[in-house]
């Protein structure tokens, strides 16, 4: 009887140990998709201001050739 408790113990503390590891095995990947949610985050936002930055500027290179065009003309 006496080994059967030691036997049911050990296979408790088993389990229990495996259940911690899932737990900090599963925060660990947690932490690891936020900070991938949050750097994705970050490139969508560079993304966008590259975006605006060349709107800006190919406006900005129309028109100087506009009066750079104008300038030719006077």
């Amino acid at each position: 009887m006496k080994g059967n408790v030691f036997y049911e113990a050990i296979v408790l503390s088993l389990a229990l140990l495996f259940v911690l590891l899932m737990a900090v095995a599963f925060e660990k990947d947690y932490d690891y998709h936020l900070e991938l949610y949050a750097k994705e985050q970050q490139i969508f936002e560079l993304q966008r201001k590259l975006d605006e930055t060349e709107d800006l500027y190919s406006k900005a290179t129309y028109y100087i050739e506009m009066l750079n065009k104008e300038r030719e003309v006077e």
